[in-house]
């Protein structure tokens, strides 16, 4: 009966998100399992919550320091598992994997200002909220971008190789869907500057902004040219 409640109100929540910023922290730990916490669907939650307290008047100021720690928090979650997932059991970060975060970090840091200006002005103008909503789910996104950016990060450190894999789920530009597949050295694929998501992105032509793709660990051989082929299909970019 408890779990029927939870899932009702799960869903009220989601058809409602305006009643997120009142939600407590323990409601909010009942409604949404602790592992979603560590997610890109936990970052969507909160981060759509701060937009709906700023466009409804509920929250202030406090957005940009809400949203700082939240990048701050997740990110550098992100960053622990995977470096976790690829075995290391000590939790501290090698020195390379903390200077990649706190550069990723700080890049983010760039944009929340003016995230807030958008929100309040559209408050102001009266304009709708659908497409702020839809730049969060763009924030989101660098939960899984910086988790990947992790896996690819240790793959190159270790001298591996990576495959470009696709979600079925997105829907893809031409070069991800000609990249999918292709197996380089970490290195080669570091020389080109080629990889997914980190928007924005001016090698692929969806600027990475919502991409499912990612970098993965593989022991199979490289490609055959794999190297002159990515750099191909990088420059035939319309």
């Amino acid at each position: 009966m408890k779990l029927e409640i939870i899932k009702i109100a799960r869903e009220a929540v989601r058809l409602a998100p305006q009643v997120r910023p009142h939600l407590s922290a323990k409601t909010r730990w009942t409604l949404y399992e602790p592992a979603e916490y560590k997610t890109t669907d936990y970052m969507l939650n909160v981060i759509e919550g701060l937009v709906n307290g700023v466009y409804n008047n509920l929250v202030g100021g406090d957005f940009i320091d809400a949203m700082a720690n939240l990048i701050s928090g997740q990110l550098t979650q992100a960053f622990q598992q995977a470096f976790e997932d690829e075995g290391y059991t000590d939790f501290v970060l090698p020195d390379y994997l903390n200077a990649a975060l706190e550069s990723m970090i700080l890049s983010q840091y760039d944009y929340v200002d003016g995230f807030f200006r958008d929100i309040i002005n559209a408050r102001i103008d009266g304009t709708s909220i659908s497409p702020l909503l839809a730049r969060a789910r763009l924030w989101a996104n660098q939960w899984q971008a910086a988790y990947n950016e992790a896996i690819r990060l240790m793959t190159l450190e270790g001298g591996g190789n990576l495959v470009w894999v696709y979600s079925p789920e997105k829907d893809h530009c031409p070069e991800c869907e000609s990249l999918d597949g292709m197996i380089m050295r970490a290195s080669e694929w570091d020389i080109l500057g080629v990889k997914p998501q980190n928007a924005p992105n001016n090698k692929i032509s969806c600027g990475g902004w919502n991409c499912g793709c990612s970098l993965d660990p593989t022991d199979k051989r490289r490609s055959p040219n794999a190297y002159g082929r990515v750099e191909e299909i990088i420059l035939a970019k319309k």
